[in-house]
């Protein structure tokens, strides 16, 4: 999938093939990433979920309604695109194995089946968590194979995902880029901002640890860079990039910053004995009685949360000149106002 470094000076950036499909698009990043496209004068095709509501900003673009597990759908969807953002999976830590079998891996290999067929170029959206058990135990760069153990549905959907990417890259001459995104953040951001929240107000535990670990925190128009400046490269193909801040900040950092702009008390941390035991019996009791809802605290969640996050992007600042443009400090400003417009910030009070 990745073959030998290049120059270290990054190619020429030329503007994205066009007609551009972004999946997922009513997503967190995917939003993101059409206003981004919007931004440079693109009208990007959107493949979007039957009932999700679209932004009015959206008014013109095309939009293609469906299911990326339907391949009738996605066979319209990409009609004679160039460029295919592939954006649409199953986020999160919950749900059952067979739905993020269907949504993430079934629906990969028929968004990439059908870029293939049509000769178009693929940006894949996967995430650090396909490093499994190396998480946190070493240096993640994108050299290193897929891990060994995963934690949860996610974690094995999105492993699943890569091996579709480079089956059909081998097999059929998909041309693709991967791109594994860190911890996302930014407004609007359910895991790492609208979830810890509820959890700071309820005054539970909300660190694992000490949390002196990097939480390997990227912004969400920083992850949309990489994105388009892949998508700007045709050298890119083949080739997989993190996209991670290397801020340094850490959990108990974020965490703390986080409660304070909601006017909550600092998080009580949990130690990390006690969050596994919690975690395994948690899920063993919502599996038990069948509970469709998030369990408390997850193997796959506390995976990530204790984990000292080394997920460098050397590669994507080599090959692709790319620099973190918005800054910790300047990140949470904008996570400021959004709370705010919630009402949950005690600036809004």
């Amino acid at each position: 999938m990745s073959p030998p470094a290049k120059s270290s000076k990054p190619a020429p950036s030329k503007r994205i093939d066009e007609p551009i499909l972004v999946t997922g698009a009513t997503g967190f990043i995917g939003r993101r990433l059409v206003h981004r496209l919007m931004q440079e004068g693109y009208r990007p095709r959107l493949f979007v979920r039957a009932r999700s509501p679209l932004d009015e900003a959206w008014e013109g673009l095309p939009i293609e309604r469906g299911d990326v597990a339907e391949l009738d759908t996605v066979h319209r969807a990409i009609g004679g695109a160039r460029t295919v953002f592939h954006l649409a999976a199953k986020v999160g830590d919950w749900g059952s194995e067979a739905e993020h079998q269907r949504i993430t891996v079934r629906g990969t290999e028929h968004v990439l089946g059908e870029a293939a067929r049509a000769e178009a170029r693929v940006l894949l959206a996967s995430s650090i968590v396909v490093y499994g058990e190396q998480l946190g135990r070493t240096v993640c760069d994108e050299h290193l194979p897929l891990g060994r153990q995963t934690y949860g549905p996610y974690g094995r959907a999105k492993q699943a995902q890569e091996r579709v990417a480079r089956d059909l890259e081998a097999k059929r001459g998909l041309h693709v880029t991967i791109i594994r995104p860190a911890n996302v953040f930014g407004p609007h951001s359910v895991p790492w901002v609208d979830s810890p929240v509820e959890v700071f107000r309820q005054g539970l535990p909300g660190l694992i640890g000490d949390g002196q670990r990097d939480a390997g925190l990227t912004y969400v128009d920083n992850v949309v860079d990489v994105f388009v400046r892949a998508a700007e490269r045709p050298d890119a193909s083949g080739r997989i990039y993190n996209a991670n801040d290397e801020n340094g900040v850490t959990w108990r950092r974020y965490f703390s910053e986080l409660a304070d702009l909601v006017g909550a008390k600092r998080p009580k941390s949990l130690p990390i004995p006690v969050a596994r035991v919690f975690a395994k019996g948690a899920k063993a009791a919502w599996d038990l009685l069948g509970r469709e809802d998030r369990a408390p605290l997850t193997p796959e969640a506390l995976h990530i949360v204790s984990a000292h996050h080394r997920v460098p992007i050397a590669r994507a600042r080599r090959e692709l000149g790319y620099r973190p443009a918005v800054s910790y400090e300047q990140a949470m400003d904008e996570v400021a106002k959004y709370l705010a417009e919630r009402g949950w910030s005690r600036r809004s009070h």
